[in-house]
């Protein structure tokens, strides 16, 4: 299924000046900064830029479901006229981006794949939007989801399949699956997603570019899901996907920070990094978990990754892991995870999970099962978890006393072959010659997202296929920037976005 458009126009001249449009289709928006700066483009260009790609790989990637370029042109004439002007919002201004379609935009359907919602049109911008507007960045369009966002696959009965740039047979992830094939393709130089379940770091990994879980509570959630979501719900966060780490720093920047009414008396100053050098950080390294295996095919990576920082003078920790009982983390976290979505269902699915949950053993283990249970859980049952989490984030400290970031895989596999048959708990995925639990991964997700601790993706290798594999960066509370940072050191030695050939 092709992209609803919202406007329709004639296609812009691009400036006399502009190389083609090429140029910008895996640009960085430090780069593109750069030449709006020294007047070698206009916002106006990189919209064409953009549009070109959509043009081009849209029908076939389906990565874009929302785009308005009409009005797209419209902002960026503005821009380049503030620019001329003098008056530039910030490293942001004249950017061309998209956003999950789970984020409401002020007259857009937000339907969160879910075809009940297709007449549901957003009455104001959801908080990320606005800050994203406000700070001169340009929006194209919306990028797609799976249903209910609950899937590492992204399609629905309303936009249809979302496929990898790297392979159309794959998938690109979920649920922040559109963003990251829409970027990765150079549609948009960054989106933003959601990630309660490895929303934004899976896309990333499966496609080859750089994201960013942020800490719990550093970005407001509210115009985020169904109805318009709440400002900070349990574990969800949002966080940028782009080509580099330095892009992430910036788009996190501008969408973090407390909410209107807040901000009259709390200020955000997120810690930085000092290090200069991949050899000033202290480095864990987690290469595979029994409680969740992980295929060859990436666990080589992270173990190459390792091998690699330890040659360039690193102090590297292998096998390093919080002290905490893991299979206990994975029932807890699946049980709020689930919990935490589970207003996404209607009525009669929701009564249905209620009864299912009746008829779940005590020591059944299985997401399948856990799944019922967390969404009919009683809130006492849900602060009974709490000591549990608490206890997690104290073993998380501890390890954060040892090691300055983790480094572990993202997902079990590399992005995997489009399976729409069945829900996400009745398929499986081959890692290393065995059947395993599709949701067994989920593991990768909730180990340190539970806790709300941020975790950046960042480019770690490919498979024999050719594949990207990328690397998940987790690092303390609040300390965003050193995740990203250590993404920008790693980009620096190479571990950087390459364009689907």
């Amino acid at each position: 299924m092709t992209s609803s458009r919202l406007g329709t126009h004639t296609p812009a001249t691009a400036t006399t000046s502009t190389p083609p449009a090429g140029r910008w289709h895996y640009a960085t928006i430090s780069a593109a900064q750069d030449a709006l700066q020294r007047r070698e483009a206009t916002s106006v260009d990189l919209v064409a830029a953009c549009e070109a790609v959509w043009r081009q790989s849209n029908p076939h990637l389906n990565a874009m479901v929302v785009s308005d370029f009409d009005q797209a042109y419209a902002v960026a004439q503005v821009r380049d006229a503030e620019r001329r002007a003098g008056s530039v919002r910030g490293p942001l201004h004249g950017v061309p981006f998209t956003i999950k379609e789970s984020f409401d935009v002020k007259d857009w359907p937000t339907t969160v794949g879910d075809p009940a919602f297709k007449g549901n049109i957003a009455t104001r911008h959801a908080s990320v939007v606005q800050r994203l507007i406000d700070a001169g960045a340009i929006l194209l369009g919306k990028t797609n989801v799976p249903i209910w966002l609950r899937d590492w696959q992204s399609y629905n009965d309303v936009y249809g399949t979302t496929r990898n740039p790297h392979d159309p047979s794959r998938t690109p992830g979920g649920s922040s699956g559109g963003s990251a094939a829409a970027v990765c393709a150079g549609m948009a130089f960054f989106d933003v997603g959601s990630d309660i379940g490895s929303s934004v770091r899976n896309p990333a990994h499966y496609c080859g570019i750089f994201s960013h879980k942020s800490t719990h509570g550093l970005v407001p959630l509210d115009g985020h899901g169904l109805p318009g979501g709440t400002t900070y719900p349990d574990i969800n966060v949002a966080g940028p996907l782009a080509r580099s780490a330095d892009d992430l720093e910036r788009v996190l920047l501008a969408i973090a920070g407390p909410t209107a009414d807040a901000a009259c008396a709390v200020r955000f100053e997120l810690p930085r990094c000092q290090a200069g050098d991949l050899r000033e950080i202290r480095f864990g390294i987690l290469p595979n978990h029994p409680i969740a295996e992980v295929d060859a095919q990436v666990e080589q990576c992270i173990v190459a990754l390792g091998r690699d920082l330890e040659r360039r003078g690193a102090t590297v920790v292998w096998h390093a892991r919080p002290s905490l009982d893991a299979g206990e983390l994975l029932r807890a976290y699946t049980l709020m995870l689930c919990a935490a979505t589970s207003g996404y269902l209607g009525d009669d699915a929701f009564a249905g999970a209620v009864s299912a949950a009746a008829e779940v053993p005590a020591n059944d283990m299985r997401y399948a099962s856990l799944q019922y249970v967390g969404t009919a859980m009683r809130h006492r049952d849900w602060l009974k978890l709490q000591p549990l989490r608490e206890r997690f984030a104290a073993a998380w400290r501890d390890l954060f006393e040892q090691v300055d970031v983790l480094l572990c895989p993202v997902a079990a596999t590399p992005a995997f072959l489009l399976n729409e048959q069945g829900a996400p708990w009745q398929r499986t995925l081959n890692v290393n010659g065995r059947s395993q639990p599709l949701t067994t991964q989920i593991f990768w997700a909730g180990h340190s997202g539970l806790c709300g601790l941020p975790s950046s993706v960042a480019p770690a290798g490919r498979t024999p296929d050719g594949l990207p594999v990328g690397v998940q960066i987790v690092a303390p509370l609040y300390h965003d920037l050193r995740s990203i940072h250590v993404a920008r050191l790693l980009e620096a030695a190479g571990y950087a976005f390459v364009p689907p050939v």
